[in-house]
């Protein structure tokens, strides 16, 4: 009961009545909790003035034609009203704006501490405001069937989308003429295996309790499942994404606890060097995903020479179904060209590509700018001042229009990896400048006891001036990470289906889906908000592990 009451007295202000004592303190805040949850249930008085409780406010969503939340499995067949949920969560946010009111009333907080009871009423009615208007768009004036129905792809884009639901196997592939004859979405499947591996490998060197990472893994995971398995508005066989997702979570089982145990079981010494192999293999399977994607003409050739044979001259025997092609027959046939990636699929690989080269393109430039040598100053100051005197949406029209020329006779890239380059080049010079304010907070009696010691300039620059300098900028470092997540929204405006261009244009896919167009860009938003946040949680974790934070919060010295 202590705990609570010292809850309440950080919301609703401390006790300032004479009638009030530790006597009766308890008995008063149960009674306020009492009539917050009477006025929340069955509303208050003075109609038209104060807000209507749980009863009246499903029965109001009822009328205004609020639909049903349906879950529909093989297993369970349930439909619950989203009336009922509107009313429940707003009657939950009433009768807690009224237990803060009647409490600063009651125990007349006003007297004592008038301004936190003030602020704390204020702000409990503004969250009722909020949630009641939130609540009554998402339950009962938004129609989420069209994204609902779109969402494999909002995920990966309409070649993949194709290639789920008209190859062999789907239940809309019927006669030869609408099939694909070969199903490419086992190479997502390949890159989130060792995506899952790396995250779960990574969390496991914190060597935190089990449940904190288990319990939210597994939970998201189940979360996808059920998407998946839900059969509604889709035309693919569910099982085969289960299975796969499955698969994904046992191998993050396995890769956590082998990483959990080493570490545990070790000196911090050989943790940190886990720590940066596993860095080593984020990198490692950044590359790797684009290359399964679309693998370069020397690792057919090596599929081939293995002895495979290019699944799509098997196009006909596929989808007949006398001949089920082996992986090495799918890796020595065409992949999906990078011009037909799309969804939250090319965000993510975008903003990946300014993250992970960025990042080595900003230690290169750091460290090319302090050099003394004009050779490698001179360009990297150049580089760095003229990116970042531009917006990016500039150099994006610039990779579009212009860098094909100066890159044609080299490689001729398609669109998106001019973009992936882009966004590297534009991260890495604002990266640079970051991370050049920490090269310069590095004490120069470290790198000199470095040198003393007999590492080479490079090894003093690598070991001892970079690692000094990410841990000073590393929220800096984050914030830059954040910003190139968010701009890849930019994708769009050069006719790049990612995830935010489909979801602008979705209404207009089907006749049923006309005028609900704010269904797909709070998705969206949604989205990009939980990515953002994810990172920036990853990044306070850093630095807590980095010891960069006091236990009981704040920055520590």
């Amino acid at each position: 009961m202590d705990s609570f009451l010292e809850l309440e007295e950080s919301i609703a202000g401390k006790p300032g009545g004479r009638w009030v004592n530790p006597s009766n303190n308890a008995i008063l805040s149960l009674l306020a909790i009492s009539l917050a949850l009477v006025c929340g249930i069955f509303g208050g008085m003075w109609e038209g003035f104060l807000p209507n409780g749980l009863f009246e406010l499903a029965a109001k969503a009822e009328a205004e034609g609020a639909g049903s939340m349906i879950i529909s499995t093989s297993f369970i067949d349930l439909s619950i009203p989203q009336s009922q949920i509107y009313g429940v969560i707003s009657a939950a946010v009433i009768a807690f704006a009224w237990w803060v009111t009647l409490t600063a009333l009651i125990k007349w907080t006003f007297g004592k501490t008038p301004s936190t009871a003030v602020l704390g009423i204020v702000t409990a009615w503004i969250i009722v405001v909020v949630v009641r208007g939130l609540g009554h768009f998402v339950l009962v004036e938004a129609d989420w069937a069209v994204v609902w129905a779109n969402r494999v792809l909002l995920v990966v884009g309409q070649q993949m989308t194709e290639q789920m639901t008209q190859a062999p196997g789907s239940e809309s592939c019927i006669a030869v003429s609408n099939c694909y004859g070969v199903n490419q979405n086992w190479r997502l499947w390949w890159i989130l295996y060792p995506t899952f591996a790396i995250i779960a490998s990574a969390y496991g060197t914190a060597a935190e309790k089990p449940a904190r990472f288990l319990v939210p893994f597994s939970l998201v995971v189940f979360i996808l499942m059920a998407v998946a398995w839900v059969p509604s508005e889709i035309n693919y066989h569910k099982e085969v994404p289960i299975l796969n997702l499955a698969k994904a979570l046992l191998i993050g089982y396995i890769a956590y606890g082998a990483s959990f145990y080493y570490c545990v079981t070790n000196e911090e010494y050989k943790a940190n060097r886990l720590r940066s192999y596993i860095a080593i293999g984020a990198v490692v399977t950044f590359f790797f995903a684009i290359m399964i994607m679309n693998p370069p003409e020397f690792v057919k050739e090596l599929a081939v020479l293995a002895g495979g044979e290019p699944a799509q001259g098997m196009r006909e025997a596929i989808i007949a179904g006398e001949v089920i092609p082996s992986t090495l027959d799918k890796l020595a046939g065409d992949g999906i060209e990078a011009s037909q990636w799309g969804g939250l699929f090319v965000n993510l690989i975008v903003a990946t590509a300014g993250c992970v080269l960025g990042f080595g393109i900003g230690v290169v430039l750091a460290f090319g700018r302090q050099s003394d040598q004009p050779f490698f100053s001179i360009p990297s100051i150049a580089l760095i001042e003229l990116v970042r005197s531009g917006p990016l949406i500039c150099w994006l029209w610039f990779a579009v229009f212009l860098m094909p020329d100066l890159m044609d006779p080299f490689y001729n890239a398609e669109d998106i990896m001019r973009m992936l380059l882009m966004f590297g080049i534009f991260g890495g010079c604002y990266i640079a400048e970051v991370l050049r304010g920490g090269l310069q907070a590095v004490d120069s009696g470290q790198k000199e006891a470095a040198l003393a010691l007999g590492l080479s300039p490079f090894q003093t620059k690598m070991q001892v001036e970079l690692p000094n300098a990410v841990r000073t900028t590393l929220p800096s470092i984050v914030s830059v990470f954040i910003g190139l997540w968010k701009d890849t929204t930019l994708l769009f405006i050069i006719n790049i289906l990612d995830f935010f261009k489909l979801a602008k244009d979705l209404p207009a896919t089907d006749l049923r889906f006309l005028g609900n167009f704010l269904e797909p860009l709070y998705v969206t938003a949604l989205v990009f908000w939980v990515f953002a946040f994810y990172l920036s949680r990853i990044s306070m974790k850093i630095e807590k592990g980095l010891g960069l934070v006091r236990e009981g919060g704040g920055e520590a010295a």
